[in-house]
């Protein structure tokens, strides 16, 4: 079928417009196979998150919540103590030193106990679950746990919330909040062991996965394929050393340039008569400054697309970093305007994915609900913030609603998991059109076996 094209007075309205195959790239963000992808991506950083938060025992909650350390002692400890008196029992020997998760256990069995004596009112209910709920808005959470709830008040409250009411100012204060604060506070807490080795592991699996949709995405563009996901996965699992040199290399000059900066500071500045030497040298010092805020400040405006340019050229990392910051250079404006609907189509699409998801749990949930006359659908339909566990169910009813809320939070996580999709297949877009405006290379125009590395001409 012939492609119908669009001419006004000699102006190609194709070539001239494009900026609209940003917004093309989120229906296919939504293939299976790239969805397939993203679940995997969530599922591995999901599960590496819950065993280092369950072995390493921190506490991240002040650090990375609204309040202070020393108010959320207080709400600790007046939670704890309610728990222990609810539904009119004494409090217990030694509760005074329970733990969240100890008075949790305790509620949870006094209610057990309580729905067994038989009589209970809807006023004993709303108790038992407004002090449950007290107990889990103060309950200890690990570094990961505490990211990803820091990750989605900062992507709902200011990026969605700012994108539905026009609000570029809050739309950019949220993505501040993930990519430059976020890593900040952790590590400003002492979290340094889970910011370098999760760290890392993130990386690696954006590159994998990252590498593997915008590869999927571009190869649908040019040739009107669909790559397999298992062909998509090793293509960029061949490519890993490069995609993390595309990701790192900033990364390291801004990290490389600030410790000697901090060098400089410790043996110049604190050292008699040498001082004078480093208020000499300032100068140098503001120049190295001048460069981390620069390299730091394209690095944040670099990152979506830096992945893309080695799964479309088969370049190295290097070549990839150096033609990302090019286009940021030479047509900083478009660049910019690039970011923003990159922005807005992410938005506009999980608005989509997520009203889907919810319908679909919801739903699902009434209607088979509508049947049942037991426990085992407890908690069904849109996933809350905080669930109150079923209590005083057989153990075939537990059992079942277990599984439901297996189901239930595969469901949610590839409505996650379409964030990693949408992103990488929006950005390798937005890298063919940068490419196309500074280059007048064709957006059809990708590395194919058969043709030399990091160009399109073909091998003697």
């Amino acid at each position: 079928m012939r492609e119908q094209k669009t001419i006004v007075d000699g102006v190609e309205f194709g070539k001239v417009f494009q900026f609209q195959q940003l917004f093309g790239a989120i229906g296919s963000s939504m293939q299976p196979g790239r969805l397939v992808i993203g679940l995997c991506m969530v599922l591995v950083l999901f599960a590496a998150g819950r065993i280092w938060d369950s072995v390493s025992g921190d506490d991240a909650r002040s650090y990375l919540g609204q309040v202070t350390q020393e108010e959320l002692d207080q709400a600790r400890s007046i939670a704890i103590a309610q728990s222990t008196t609810a539904l009119s029992n004494n409090a217990p020997k030694g509760s005074g030193n329970w733990s969240v998760e100890q008075a949790q256990e305790n509620l949870l069995e006094s209610w057990e106990d309580y729905l067994y004596e038989g009589s209970v009112s809807s006023e004993d209910q709303a108790e038992f679950e407004k002090i449950y709920l007290a107990l889990e808005r103060v309950r200890p959470q690990g570094p990961f746990e505490a990211s990803a709830l820091f990750i989605s008040r900062s992507w709902n409250n200011n990026i969605v919330d700012g994108a539905l009411h026009f609000d570029p100012v809050l739309m950019w204060q949220g993505v501040v909040l993930i990519v430059w604060e976020l890593p900040q506070i952790i590590w400003n807490a002492g979290f340094h062991w889970f910011i370098s080795l999760f760290g890392f592991l993130f990386v690696y699996v954006l590159c994998i996965g990252g590498g593997a949709i915008s590869r999927m995405q571009v190869v649908q563009h040019s040739r009107s394929q669909r790559m397999s996901v298992s062909t998509a996965i090793d293509f960029a699992v061949d490519r890993w050393r490069a995609l993390l040199e595309a990701v790192f290399g900033p990364a390291m000059v801004v990290a490389f340039l600030s410790v000697v900066l901090m060098l400089m500071g410790l043996a110049l500045m604190n050292v008699p008569w040498l001082n004078l030497v480093g208020g000499l040298l300032y100068g140098i010092s503001l120049l190295m400054g001048l460069i981390v805020a620069l390299v730091a400040v394209g690095y944040c405006a670099c990152f979506p697309i830096l992945i893309p340019a080695v799964v479309i050229e088969n370049c190295g990392g290097g070549e990839a970093v150096q033609r990302s910051f090019a286009y940021l250079t030479s047509k900083t404006i478009r660049f910019v305007g690039y970011l923003a609907m990159l922005i807005i189509a992410m938005v506009l699409g999980y608005i989509v994915v997520r009203l889907i998801a919810n319908l679909t749990l919801d739903i699902t949930a009434n209607l088979v609900g509508a049947g049942t006359y037991n426990q085992s659908l407890v908690g069904a339909g849109s996933i809350p913030e905080s669930s109150i566990p079923a209590v005083g169910a057989r153990w075939y009813e537990v059992c079942a609603n277990w599984f439901v809320t297996l189901w239930e939070t595969v469901v949610h996580d590839l409505m996650i998991g379409w964030v990693f999709s949408g992103f990488f297949s929006v950005s390798a877009m937005m890298y063919l059109l940068m490419r196309s405006s500074c280059d007048a290379q064709d957006t059809r125009d990708i590395w194919w076996q058969g043709v030399e590395q990091g160009t399109n001409i073909p091998r003697d």
